[in-house]
């Protein structure tokens, strides 16, 4: 390929009704997602003027039997709602 040609993106939008379960597996997501940012919130340490959060260990021990549990998540999707929770968090942090 010369430099000369490049990539043309195709962005396409469209609407879509989702299935009921889908609908309330992302309100269950969104609600079981704040609560893990609150937690992680609340369990992060302030060492001079930054911000340290919890492990990942550390965040899995205490929220993912929680998440499955109360919110009703299946596994996969706990592991990824607060891995995601976490990542926020960090950057946040990192930002601060």
């Amino acid at each position: 390929m010369s430099s000369d040609e490049g990539f043309l993106t195709l962005t396409i939008g469209m609407r879509v009704r989702p299935e009921p379960e889908v609908v309330d597996l992302l309100k269950r997501y969104r609600s079981a997602l704040n609560y893990a940012i609150e937690w992680i919130v609340k369990h992060s340490t302030r060492i001079d003027k930054k911000y340290r959060t919890p492990s990942l260990s550390t965040v899995h021990r205490n929220l993912y039997e929680k998440l499955k549990r109360d919110f009703g998540l299946p596994s996969r999707i706990a592991v990824d709602c607060y891995r995601e929770a976490s990542g926020c968090c960090f950057g946040f942090h990192e930002s601060l």
